[in-house]
């Protein structure tokens, strides 16, 4: 859990609980988003956080206040918070991955794009012609439309269409709207976000997460096996030795003697 914290959040904290006599009895993983530091003091340190359940909702669940790590008593349960330095975050750093969230919201609206093209009917809107539309007043043009929406819209598919006032002797017309390259666009842009998102991640080789390239499996056995190794090195190995280190920097401090 706090791996994942880790992560996600680009920090995690964790509950130390001390015996009775001093020294350490266990370390607890607390969900970060449950954790808030209060304001740093004179020096720039954060000497304790503050815990809450559920932060919409603080009359019903008040938040308890905690020492940070090596700042409480003897007895005293105390949150350990990690994060590695960034320049500007004194309370809450950035995601590794913050530079392809633009990114991942563009897959998340495409998506919703090609969901409600297939709902509208593979459409890509029409065009509705009212004749003698320049003697209805403002109020009935709204009137019509609304009218118009709840015949031939659903929840997720109004605003499907444009309509236009026209003189008296036009006839009311449905006219489709035609995008022949409209899958050219979205392809680059498929393309364009799923390998800004795989880079914000440090992904070395789109292989790994079972996006082939053209070459056939075999032949790519030892780029796999390169790449694999590479993310382990320059990826998951830093952050493995960050959190290892943060737990030995517990254990180190706990057993030194205090005044």
């Amino acid at each position: 859990k706090i791996v994942s914290d880790f992560e996600l959040f680009g920090e995690a904290s964790m509950q130390i609980i001390k015996k009775r006599g001093g020294g350490l009895s266990s370390i607890n993983h607390i969900p970060k988003e449950k954790v808030v530091p209060q304001i740093a003091d004179e020096e720039g340190i954060i000497r304790g956080y503050f815990y809450c359940d559920n932060w919409a909702r603080t009359s019903q669940n008040p938040p308890e206040y905690f020492p940070a790590f090596g700042e409480g008593s003897k007895t005293e349960t105390e949150i350990f918070c990690i994060k590695p330095y960034k320049a500007g975050k004194n309370y809450f750093p950035d995601c590794d991955y913050v530079a392809g969230l633009q990114y991942c919201l563009m897959e998340e609206e495409i998506s919703n794009y090609h969901v409600s093209h297939i709902e509208n009917g593979l459409s890509f809107g029409y065009i509705i012609n009212i004749p003698n539309g320049a003697s209805y007043t403002t109020e009935e043009k709204d009137l019509l439309e609304r009218k118009i929406k709840s015949k031939l819209t659903g929840s997720n598919n109004a605003g499907k269409f444009i309509i236009s006032f026209n003189g008296v002797d036009a006839e009311i017309t449905v006219t489709s709207i035609e995008n022949n390259d409209a899958h050219k666009q979205w392809q680059f842009l498929v393309q364009e976000s799923r390998q800004q998102i795989m880079t914000a991640h440090r992904v070395t080789s789109p292989m790994l997460f079972g996006i082939k390239d053209n070459t056939g499996f075999g032949n790519n056995a030892e780029e796999l096996d390169t790449a694999e190794a590479q993310l382990m090195k320059r990826v998951i190995a830093p952050k493995q030795n960050y959190i290892i280190d943060a737990l030995e920097f517990m254990v180190v401090l706990d057993t030194m003697p205090m005044d």
